[in-house]
């Protein structure tokens, strides 16, 4: 952690060569810098709406703490990234910094960043946080980064669908040839007026839910992790229930873009079943149907074999190695984390709070909405049932995406079989891995 900090390692870091000059200059001043000087200054990214909150909770904390006055700086998600790196290279980054899992990599392994092992566990309590969330924010064993809030991946039904056609709801144990089973039933019991699920044959996220059940994964050491053989069982899966109506046709799948919410299959009430991160549940899917819908675990192989999910922080609060704060820039991050005015402030607008003290807050209110709280519920359920999280995405797994969702379109056009869908995703999507 003693590396030295250089202009080139922060370009590496993502801020291009032609604006750093620039950039730097206006950094240097920045009036609201120095005006924080002695101040913690806490930066953070997101739309309007987050970042509204999270000022709030600057202000908060400067009403409880009179010895403290936290400066919220709010920056737009597109912009934040170059400004971090200029503001790290000119020595005037933030003491408390939200950050993502890859760039903790980065600034950690730069020494940018404040090892927290020293507050821990006396200034910030790492106990009401789930393991396989908090490994997500170490380098070599030590903790860098303290998640504020997660996701989960899960398997949304409709409700009303189910129990129109008399059809029970899924177990927490059930399996994929379960999943194929139901698919199939709310095709024919609604008079092949209702698709059984979604396709997300292209979807890496589901593709990821599958193999990890297998012991695989999608990467390893930058590298795919799995076999032509899974890979090839996937999109057969798929190809069946294509054929029986379990699933929803190339062309409407087609148009089925995750985030593309009022275009969702379950949305739409096209389909019953889809895969929901749990912080969209509510704004992206229950708050655009008057069907009820409600989440469970994504199955498994068989009934008693390993479920494939896993906690995914949103993102991580870090402190700045440079900080001269750090003692009070290490009480808030506790704070933000932990601390009940935090969790009330900021509800699920991240997903739900990575600490279970803050989900308990929550718990306790009175306000929550019926999605809230399924997916509180569900966040619970889901830690019992995860096992250690994957590796890192490579940088390519971007493209990776991409080459797997054409060759599934391909597969469901029928402009190629699976038998030649398959090696050829593997050779691009290896060549596109080894930067080729």
């Amino acid at each position: 952690m003693t590396t030295q900090l250089n202009r080139r390692r922060f370009l590496q870091a993502g801020l291009a060569a032609g604006v750093l000059a620039p950039l730097l200059s206006a950094c240097n001043l920045d009036p609201a810098a120095k005006e924080a000087k002695n101040s913690v200054r806490f930066s953070s990214y997101g739309d309007p709406t987050k970042l509204g909150l999270r000022s709030k909770l600057a202000d908060q904390y400067t009403a409880s703490h009179q010895n403290v006055k936290m400066v919220f700086e709010g920056t737009a998600t597109a912009e934040y990234w170059d400004k971090l790196a200029t503001q790290m290279a000119g020595g005037n980054a933030p003491d408390v910094i939200n950050i993502d899992a890859p760039r903790i990599g980065q600034y950690g392994a730069a020494g940018a960043l404040q090892s927290l092992q020293k507050y821990i566990p006396d200034t910030i309590d790492t106990k009401p946080i789930d393991h396989n969330l908090l490994i997500q924010g170490q380098l070599k064993g030590e903790q860098f980064g303290i998640p504020v809030a997660m996701s989960t991946y899960s398997i949304g039904y409709d409700v009303t669908v189910l129990d129109q056609l008399g059809l029970e709801h899924p177990q927490e144990t059930w399996t994929w040839s379960d999943y194929a089973t139901l698919a199939n039933q709310i095709r024919q019991k609604s008079g092949k007026k209702v698709y059984g699920a979604e396709d997300p044959s292209g979807d890496t996220a589901s593709l990821q839910i599958f193999l990890r059940g297998k012991g695989e994964d999608l990467y390893k050491d930058g590298s795919l992790a799995f076999t032509d053989a899974s890979l090839t069982e996937w999109f057969e899966y798929w190809a069946a229930l294509r054929a029986s109506g379990g699933t929803i046709p190339a062309d409407i799948a087609a148009q089925a873009v995750y985030g593309d919410w009022p275009n969702s299959p379950l949305v739409k009430k096209q389909a019953a079943l889809a895969h929901i991160q749990t912080p969209n549940l509510k704004g992206g899917f229950q708050d655009l149907t008057d069907h009820t819908i409600d989440i469970t675990l994504p199955p498994r192989h068989t009934k008693s074999g390993k479920c494939g999910t896993f906690p995914a922080p949103s993102s991580f609060l870090s402190l700045n190695a440079k900080s001269q704060r750090q003692d009070d820039a290490a009480a808030f991050i506790n704070w933000f984390a932990n601390g009940a005015d935090a969790a009330k402030t900021l509800r699920l607008i991240s997903g739900p709070p990575a600490s279970a003290a803050g989900r308990d807050v929550l718990l306790k209110g009175s306000d929550l909405s019926a999605s809230e709280k399924q997916v509180l519920a569900y966040t619970d359920l889901a830690l019992k049932n995860s096992s250690a999280p994957p590796q890192a995405s490579p940088a390519a797994s971007t493209a990776v995406g991409d080459l797997l969702l054409k060759v599934s379109q391909d597969i469901a056009f029928n402009k190629i079989s699976i038998k030649q869908g398959v090696p050829k995703f593997m050779a691009d999507a290896g060549k596109t891995l080894d930067g080729k």
